[in-house]
């Protein structure tokens, strides 16, 4: 990338520039992303430049900045939108396809309500046999706070393991999940 020759790059009409606040690379590189969801490398003028080309990073297309791999619709919601919240951290896709980094197409949430998003995309697969929920875990950790009732009775109430109420309790799983 460092090697390519920039030029004049083509926006469309309603294409806008945001400048990343990532430090200028050894050798005078500099990036922005636009509201279209592209990424690009520049040294003087972001409207000089090259686009970075993107991959996959799971499901979700990513590109290198700087040396370092980000999700470029993080980037763009960087760039142009408002956290409305502190707890709205995550990104999500409106229209359920990971590919549109419009920005139009982003909006940023918290844990629950990406959870909830991702449980309403129609585009997913069954998820039918997924064992534990929101309100199930709120009712077990409930449970585990009183102290009445056994892990392992608790388990076999709800078809999970031992092994998966004892990581309810300690946090590593459902760990966001408040009561």
């Amino acid at each position: 990338m460092e090697n390519k020759k920039t030029t004049k790059l083509k926006f469309a009409a309603t294409e806008k520039i945001a400048l990343l606040p990532v430090r200028k690379t050894p050798l005078g590189h500099r990036y922005a992303v636009t509201n279209h969801g592209r990424v690009i490398s520049y040294t003087t003028n972001p409207k000089e430049g090259i686009f970075l080309k993107q991959g996959k990073i799971g499901k979700y297309c990513g590109t290198c900045v700087a040396r370092t791999t980000y999700l470029v619709h993080r980037l763009i919601a960087k760039g142009f939108l408002n956290k409305p919240k502190s707890n709205q951290t995550n990104v999500i896709h409106l229209d359920y396809d990971n590919q549109n980094n419009h920005y139009k197409n982003l909006k940023w949430v918290s844990r629950e309500e990406q959870e909830d998003h991702i449980r309403k995309n129609p585009l997913a697969k069954n998820r039918g046999n997924q064992k534990l929920t929101l309100e199930r875990v709120k009712l077990i950790k409930q449970k585990l706070t009183d102290g009445k009732t056994s892990l392992k009775a608790l388990a076999k109430k709800y078809k999970v393991s031992d092994m998966q109420i004892h990581r309810i309790k300690t946090g590593e799983n459902w760990g966001h999940v408040k009561i």
